[in-house]
């Protein structure tokens, strides 16, 4: 029996995961709530999602992978031709170990934010 005089006279169900209610649980402790309808009304209406786009990181990572792959190919060349400058070729592979070390950031960094 529904009351006419209620507010908020519209009722919305979900299930969750056992390990999901304990983290809901944990967050309203976080925010000394202990109403979970208030909670939830609250993180409905005035929270936001971030929908984090990784496409161009994920793009960046192939062009990454392709000048690896290159590079390497031109070392392996260099090497069977006895003309390699060891020093500049450990140069380049600390660079691009370091785009490397540099993309991986970006895109935990990037990976924090969108949705599961």
């Amino acid at each position: 029996m529904e009351k006419q005089n209620r507010t908020r006279n519209i009722q919305m169900l979900f299930r969750v995961t056992t390990k999901e209610k304990e983290l809901i649980q944990e967050k309203m402790r976080l925010v000394r709530m202990s109403n979970m309808q208030s909670y939830m009304r609250q993180m409905a209406i005035k929270s936001y999602i971030v929908d984090t786009d990784v496409s161009e990181l994920k793009n960046l990572a192939a062009e990454l992978q392709k000048i690896t792959v290159n590079f390497r190919q031109i070392l392996k060349h260099v090497d069977t031709m006895g003309v390699a400058y060891a020093a500049d070729a450990e140069e380049i592979r600390q660079k691009i170990d370091e785009c490397w070390d540099m993309q991986r950031q970006l895109f935990k960094e990037a990976t924090k934010f969108s949705k599961t």
